[in-house]
């Protein structure tokens, strides 16, 4: 790889990627052409760097012939890289120009859904790649504890690739991203979870551009969100906890089990001086029950789930949801226990409160009330 700065390298890469016409050298990127001449010459290598990531082949041979030695000798490496990871070459013509050859049939471009964290902290995913038989897709759910779940892959023909994003664009638990963020976050999980990729993974990134692939891996999604924890930003509770757009938090079974046998002992103590003892028993019952979660890798995993919501929530332009978890998961992050996060002391007083009252409704011999 060239001598460039990485952090540079990886906004020009996220320009391109968002079609930001923000500065010569992405221009170049886009259109090609003689532009790389009008560039000093540490903008001009970082422009080849990022056509050797995005395998413009036809971009690195114009750069080949540049007149300053470094440039054409880093345009020269890097398409010797392509070319020996399989890249098929433009033909150079005597007129210094190139040719694509044979007629190129038009590839869609990749399509990318994550959906909102199930209460285990795991997100939907659904990619989608088209090649020039029909189009892979691979779905499933993704979280940093397994990886993956419940995961698969098909192949299929262009028109049930259609079908299958146009009823995916329908589900309101899923929001369409850019493919390289979806990309960005099931990698992530994948490689929290252990390293290993679903099923037909690898079918499926090899009809992606080798640029969208190396923005998944080089640029953050969350560059742009706040980086500082706000601590009265996590009372937002609400924006989480309310409405068709709040996310659910689950107490484990190894945890919730004893949490529950506690608080029903406490709630038949005919030891508790009063109701208000019994309260304070109960909360802390409830701390300890959230904290024992936190202490164990539900940490790791709301950290990646909450990050997936901010970057769904912030391209959905939800503002106080994208606020919300975005703290929320910086509170993870700076090692804060779980009572001390609202969001899942909440959630878990209100999965023991749930699961006591039923209890106490079947030893009674009462009825509950259907959902």
């Amino acid at each position: 790889m060239s001598d460039v700065d990485l952090s540079v390298l990886a906004s020009v890469l996220e320009a391109v990627e968002a079609g930001e016409r923000s500065s010569p050298v992405v221009e170049w990127l886009l259109d090609g052409g003689d532009g790389l001449s009008a560039l000093d010459v540490g903008d001009a290598l970082v422009a080849v760097e990022a056509a050797h990531r995005m395998a413009l082949t036809g971009h690195l041979l114009i750069a080949k012939k540049s007149a300053d030695k470094s440039i054409k000798k880093s345009a020269a490496k890097a398409l010797h890289s392509l070319k020996s990871q399989g890249h098929e070459l433009p033909q150079e013509t005597r007129q210094g120009g190139w040719s694509l050859g044979a007629e190129v049939r038009e590839i869609p471009a990749p399509v990318g859904l994550l959906g909102m964290p199930q209460g285990d902290g795991y997100f939907p995913f659904i990619l989608l790649s088209y090649n020039a038989d029909g189009a892979c897709v691979a779905a499933g759910v993704a979280g940093s504890g397994q990886g993956f779940q419940d995961a698969d892959h098909a192949n299929v023909g262009r028109s049930k690739a259609r079908q299958i994003v146009e009823n995916a664009r329908k589900d309101h638990n899923l929001v369409e991203v850019p493919f390289h963020v979806a990309l960005h976050f099931c990698e992530r999980a994948f490689d929290e979870g252990g390293g290993q990729r679903p099923h037909g993974w690898g079918q499926l990134l090899s009809s992606v551009p080798e640029g969208t692939q190396n923005t998944a891996r080089l640029v953050d999604p969350l560059a742009k969100q706040a980086e500082e924890l706000d601590g009265s930003a996590l009372n937002d509770v609400d924006a989480l906890t309310e409405g068709d757009r709040r996310l659910v938090f689950n107490l484990e079974e190894s945890i919730s089990g004893p949490a529950v046998d506690a608080v029903m002992e406490i709630l038949s103590s005919k030891i508790s001086v009063d109701d208000d003892d019994k309260k304070r028993r109960v909360a802390g019952e409830i701390a300890a029950a959230v904290d024992a979660a936190m202490d164990g890798h539900a940490r790791k995993t709301w950290t990646l789930a909450l990050d997936v919501f901010s970057s769904i929530a912030e391209i959905a332009g939800w503002s106080e949801q994208q606020h919300a978890s975005r703290h929320t998961a910086l509170a993870l992050r700076a090692g804060r226990k779980g009572s001390d996060i609202p969001f899942f002391r909440i959630w878990t007083e209100r999965q023991l409160a749930a699961v006591s009252e039923m209890v106490l409704a079947v030893r009674a011999g009462r009825e509950m009330p259907s959902q």
